[in-house]
């Protein structure tokens, strides 16, 4: 094996542990040196070594992987750091109380009287709190860009070389780079939310066909489909719970954003010629009932239902959103699988001026989201 391959490959587990632990959950470099047995110094190296390879092996499942909890932490940041920024702009209340005695006219004078003072400051928002979301938001740009400088260099070498095989199609285009090829189309979606329509479709990516670490069994597309759609709600910001199959007559997950007090109850459906309400009716009807109830629980007063998947129709639409009419969903929306790329893609590009009430805005009257 050649020296660049060994370079190429896949950091060790104990570095992959390593990165995970000082990057997402915030361990300290003494601490973890202390643990691992190495310097403090060489816990920044390996951690800096760990996310270099993330960001030149898009492709890679583990990167892909890692690539996805990185995004979601550092959209948890940026999250929080807005937040706290908007509370830093709130108008501030100030109150002062004092004593004022007035001048008595015998032993029948009036008694001291109690004066209090309201001032109400504008703020103008602690600056602190927009660097450490710029700082978060250029560290994932980072991350993603370096992902496509490869990519691009490799169809380019690729293209120079004369090689069109099969494994670079997407939807009857050649080429990453054609028109319909989701790298082309949505440069700041992650890589591993790219097969979203090609598994709504109930094709499996080349990608997919490596096993999962932790067993030899592939993961059906029905699964993977549910997995991907969690994970776009989370890259979109939303609080996910993964509910899925084996779990009894539930959603696949519920996708939360308890600031803005509304939830999105979602189920992902394959079909490779388009979806059909069939008889699904009226067990979205005891999905939206249950859930609901739940959610009421944790002060969620506007629930959403989505479907997400491929070729829906106006007519089962309007089927569904009459048997909904008992319930307590605010809306029904059939979600594309494209028109979820773009969202998640138009999220991470304009981060700045995205907000969940944006998404609120959008599900709101019953609809075909298609773009």
């Amino acid at each position: 094996m050649s020296i660049r391959k060994v370079r190429g490959g896949p950091p060790k587990d104990r570095d992959c542990r390593i990165y995970e632990r000082h990057i997402l959950e915030e361990e300290t470099q003494e601490r973890l040196a202390a643990e691992f047995g190495v310097t403090q110094q060489r816990v920044g190296q390996i951690a800096a070594a760990v996310e270099a390879w993330i960001a030149r092996h898009p492709e890679h499942p583990l990167a892909q992987h890692m690539r996805l909890r990185c995004n979601r932490h550092w959209q948890a940041i940026w999250s929080r750091s807005i937040e706290s920024f908007d509370r830093s702009r709130e108008d501030r209340e100030i109150k002062k109380e004092r004593v004022a005695s007035r001048a008595a006219a015998g032993e029948g004078g009036p008694p001291l009287a109690t004066v209090t003072e309201r001032t109400v400051r504008q703020q103008n928002g602690d600056p602190r709190f927009l660097t450490i979301a710029a700082r978060v938001a250029e560290r994932e740009d980072r991350q993603w860009q370096q992902g496509e400088v490869r990519q691009t260099s490799e169809v380019a070498e690729r293209s120079r070389r004369g090689r069109n095989s099969q494994e670079f199609c997407y939807a009857g285009v050649d080429g990453p780079g054609g028109p319909s090829s989701p790298a082309a189309e949505f440069a700041h979606l992650p890589p591993a939310l790219r097969d979203l329509e090609l598994l709504a479709r109930g094709l499996r990516n080349g990608t997919e066909s490596v096993p999962y670490r932790n067993g030899d069994a592939l993961t059906p597309v029905a699964t993977l489909f549910e997995q991907r759609c969690a994970e776009a709600f989370r890259c979109l910001g939303f609080e996910v719970r993964e509910l899925g199959q084996g779990c009894g007559r539930v959603a696949d997950c519920l996708a939360i954003a308890a600031p803005e007090r509304f939830a999105v109850i979602i189920d992902a459906k394959v079909r490779r010629d388009g979806y059909t309400l069939g008889t699904d009716d009226r067990q979205f009807c005891e999905y939206a009932t249950r859930h609901t109830r739940e959610l009421a629980l944790s002060g969620i007063d506007k629930v959403y239902f989505a479907v997400v998947g491929r070729g829906f129709r106006q007519d089962d639409l309007t089927r569904l959103t009459a048997f909904m009419t008992g319930t307590p969903i605010r809306s029904v929306c059939f979600l594309e699988a494209r028109a979820l790329m773009r969202l998640v893609d138009q999220s991470i590009h304009k981060r700045r001026e995205f907000r969940l009430a944006d998404i609120d805005t959008l599900l709101f009257g019953n609809k075909i989201i298609a773009k």
